[in-house]
């Protein structure tokens, strides 16, 4: 079975719909344009539950028919990073869609599957972020955003 078969990959139209349907409405609540080469990005995340590269995405734009060059791809992303609708994944160096029911000031904290690469993603606790910002603050550092990455296998693939 191929990475992209596996329960833990497979992403439901309706929910596909439903990112797409939120973040368009969340790019103009924010004055951002609602461009083609956006909403095919944002389908590209969306269709996908493990992070991929401004490469992949490009790659899957251009299957769809869409045209869109490296370059726009990392602006796009830039810009649904900084709207709260993407994550960067740091360990993999990917882009993931924000699924997570949260506000872009909480932080999330990532599970990503070393074996299929499918990333969960959830809230830190507040008690959690709280005593993260206590222990920065001791060193007399001021945290802005925290985000945990946290490598394992997921249920599918245990």
């Amino acid at each position: 079975m191929t990475l992209e078969g596996r329960a833990c990959n497979l992403v439901s139209e309706s929910d596909i719909e439903r990112f797409e349907r939120s973040a368009v409405a969340r790019l103009k609540e924010l004055g951002m344009r609602i461009t083609e080469p956006r909403r095919k990005v944002l389908r590209a995340l969306a269709t996908s539950r493990r992070p991929l590269g401004a490469y992949q995405i490009r790659d899957n734009v251009q299957r769809e028919g869409g045209k869109v060059d490296v370059v726009s791809v990392y602006r796009i992303l830039a810009a649904l990073v900084e709207a709260g609708l993407a994550h960067h994944i740091g360990t993999v160096d990917g882009y993931l869609a924000c699924t997570g029911h949260h506000s872009g000031a909480h932080g999330t904290e990532h599970l990503i599957c070393q074996k299929c690469g499918c990333v969960e993603e959830l809230p830190i606790p507040n008690p959690a972020l709280a005593e993260i910002g206590v222990a920065a603050s001791r060193m007399g550092f001021l945290s802005d955003l925290t985000r945990v990455e946290v490598l394992g296998v997921c249920e599918h693939c245990r």
